[in-house]
């Protein structure tokens, strides 16, 4: 039997059809192959494989058109999901693999890096919601360093791990009215850390767990510095601290050293009421020991 050369229609016994271009009797050149299925693949051939740029029509209302190299989706190309969904850019070996642009049915966005059909590496993501995310990925999941903003305004800059904020971020809460900057453990303020509350002008830089404070200092609007604890977020101690303390961690909380001298002067500060009170003190014991009048003689 003579090779197929040139344009020729071939029957498979499983119902599969092709019909376009042969060479020494393999699929090579232009050409429609028909899958019994339904689907058919229209593009370019190269012996026997789709090779170079074709369009692939799937049963559930699905499209490929772009690259590809051994009878899989690799190179350039958009895919129309049977949702609507829709991607456009880098594949490799069938998978989503490099930069690429994601539309989701829901209206979400995304445009970064993929890997074996996974969002790997960074990108960025309009959410449904209009939440936004830029940052690292690995995985399908946010994973690294990130920025993310919810709907309502709030941001939190920070480590995520497997999705959720983990390590050292800073959020800064629309609701509370609140700047934090310190430690996360799934998706919490958790560790240490240092919140300012802006209606107050308050700001608490301690301990946390799992979202709420647990003890610390706490530098009062007003300027006093207090050494506070709390349950459930309550306050349940709290604790005035002397002015050379307070100075001291005011200074620090600024980032600065109290230099000694004016460490002195705190304490000399401090010292002149106790030893104002002692002189006093002395001053009226001495009256309480000097002698009386003398008393008359009795003729």
């Amino acid at each position: 039997m003579a090779l197929l050369n040139g344009h020729s229609r071939e029957e498979y016994p499983n119902g599969d059809s092709y019909e376009g271009q042969f060479k020494r009797g393999a699929r090579h050149g232009r050409g429609t192959y028909y899958c019994a299925d339904g689907s058919r693949f229209e593009g370019d051939f190269e012996d026997g494989m789709m090779e170079g740029k074709g369009s692939y029509f799937y049963t559930r209302d699905e499209q490929y058109e772009g690259e590809w190299h051994d009878s899989k989706r690799h190179g350039y190309g958009n895919f129309t999901y049977h949702d609507k969904a829709t991607y456009e850019g880098r594949w490799e070996a069938d998978m989503r693999h490099g930069q690429g642009l994601m539309r989701y049915a829901d209206g979400a966005v995304f445009s970064g890096m993929w890997a074996s059909d996974q969002r790997h590496g960074l990108g960025q993501m309009t959410f449904s919601d209009g939440g936004h995310y830029n940052g690292a990925w690995a995985d399908d999941a946010r994973h690294g360093r990130g920025v993310l903003k919810l709907p309502n305004g709030s941001t939190y800059d920070g480590d995520f791990f497997k999705d959720i904020p983990a390590g050292e971020g800073k959020l800064c809460d629309i609701d509370e009215e609140s700047n934090y900057v310190g430690q996360f453990a799934d998706g919490l303020r958790h560790g240490f850390g240092m919140c300012e509350y802006q209606k107050s002008g308050d700001k608490f830089d301690g301990e946390w767990q799992r979202g709420a404070r647990l003890e610390g200092i706490m530098f009062q609007g007003d300027g006093e510095v207090l050494r506070v604890a709390y349950l459930n977020d309550v306050l349940v101690r709290h604790e005035k601290l002397s002015a050379k303390e307070q100075r001291k961690l005011k200074a620090e909380a600024n980032g600065e050293v109290l230099p000694d001298d004016e460490e002195d002067a705190v304490d000399a500060q401090e010292q002149k009421p106790a030893d104002e009170d002692k002189a006093v003190a002395a001053e009226e014991g001495a009256e309480a020991d000097a002698p009386g009048p003398p008393e008359a003689v009795a003729a």
